[in-house]
């Protein structure tokens, strides 16, 4: 019961954090293209530098991890593939820009590498520092432009006919109603009966159907009791009703 409670609180306390973000979405959807822009711009800056300086190179590093920061910042509340899509793209963005060329010599060439063959070493050529680093970094510039159109558009990506995909805690009765309204009284309504009279037989196909209850968004059977003056949540732009189906429409046959 204990451990139940306090899995119930710390997804509470997380959906505060994802919630404080969503009220600012507009931001902070801005400040990560704003980031992405100062990156491209001071890697363009450094490409058409010749021979950059090792120091000036460390000087711009400090510039690019407070950006890193702001991309992340900017996207991890959106899911855990823009969490690891800006993570992965922000590292290989780092070792393209600077870490490559701080392992480089004063030949602009990577250290050799040594192989063992048949118990002989031999010493492959390496390759130039530039092109090393300009794929670490377009392959981290792919990742993050890739990581913003998922966050801005994301229904480009979900299958056909899977409406809403964001993870929700499931309502499941006592436990989350004693959460959000503690030991007052509450009167329930069936999730049906918030549904127009076509929408009651289109959620047939949902396991879960997403709803608004107290001060959280909630999964919710289609045949379940939520609490009174709760409310099923919609597309704003279509007016559909958000879920989860049994099946989803792309895998049926017919």
């Amino acid at each position: 019961m204990k451990r139940t409670n306090s899995a119930i609180e710390r997804m509470v306390f997380i959906d505060k954090i994802c919630d404080w973000f969503k009220q600012r979405s507009r931001f902070w959807t801005a400040t990560s293209v704003i980031a992405l822009v100062s990156i491209l711009v001071l890697q363009s800056f450094l490409s058409t530098v010749t021979q950059v300086d090792q120091h000036v190179r460390q000087t711009a590093g400090l510039l690019v991890i407070p950006l890193w920061v702001l991309f992340v910042l900017g996207t991890f509340w959106r899911g855990s593939v823009q969490t690891f899509l800006s993570l992965a793209g922000m590292i290989n963005v780092y070792t393209g820009m600077f870490y490559v060329y701080g392992r480089a010599s004063s030949f602009d060439t990577l250290p050799p590498i040594v192989t063992n063959k048949l118990g002989v070493g031999e010493i492959v050529a390496s390759s130039s520092a530039s092109s090393v680093a300009n794929f670490y970094f377009l392959v981290g510039i792919l990742a993050l432009m890739f990581c913003l159109v998922i966050s801005l558009k994301p229904s480009l990506f979900k299958p056909r006919g899977t409406r809403f995909s964001p993870s929700y805690p499931v309502w499941t009765g006592e436990k989350e109603a004693e959460l959000e309204f503690g030991n007052n009284a509450i009167s329930l309504v069936p999730v049906r009966g918030l549904l127009s009279f076509s929408e009651r037989h289109l959620v047939a196909k949902y396991k879960y159907v997403v709803a608004r209850i107290g001060s959280r968004t909630y999964f919710v059977s289609p045949d379940e009791w939520i609490p009174e003056g709760s409310g099923v949540v919609r597309d704003a732009e279509s007016g559909t009703i958000l879920g989860t189906p049994i099946v989803p429409d792309g895998f049926n046959l017919s």
